[in-house]
């Protein structure tokens, strides 16, 4: 989705979760593969976070206990969609949906709000475009 009017409505909290959920999402298969690197950087770019920090983020993000695992929680729909959509295409980078990424992306658009069918429809769609 990648959409900048939406990340400058983000706030200083929102932006970090953002960030940290797509960590996350990163991180749930055991791998970090640089497809999914450049995605990150490509998203939070536009956040103002330095490349130092961005980098240490992901270069950390397997080893590090202290990132919640939780799914961050927006304050509107349309950041929450924004999110679910780069956090797709993140899963997706190398290839394939892998469980663990399912199931967190599952409970990250229920904490949301977001119905099942889309995030469901949404997963369908990236699987048809990469085929």
């Amino acid at each position: 989705m990648e959409n900048n009017l939406i990340r400058d409505e983000l706030g200083a909290r929102e932006k970090s979760e953002y960030f940290r959920g797509l960590l996350v999402v990163m991180a749930a298969d055991g791998d970090v593969h640089d497809l999914e690197k450049e995605t990150i950087r490509r998203v939070i770019e536009p956040f103002g976070f330095s490349k130092e920090y961005i980098e240490e983020s992901m270069a950390d993000i397997l080893q590090n206990i202290h990132v919640s695992h939780a799914a961050p929680v927006f304050r509107s729909r349309q950041h929450a969609l924004s999110f679910l959509c780069d956090a797709l295409t993140i899963a997706f980078a190398d290839g394939e949906m892998h469980m663990a990424e399912q199931s967190w992306l599952v409970s990250a658009a229920e904490a949301n709000g977001i119905a099942s069918e889309w995030l469901a429809a949404q997963m369908a769609g990236t699987l048809d475009h990469m085929a």
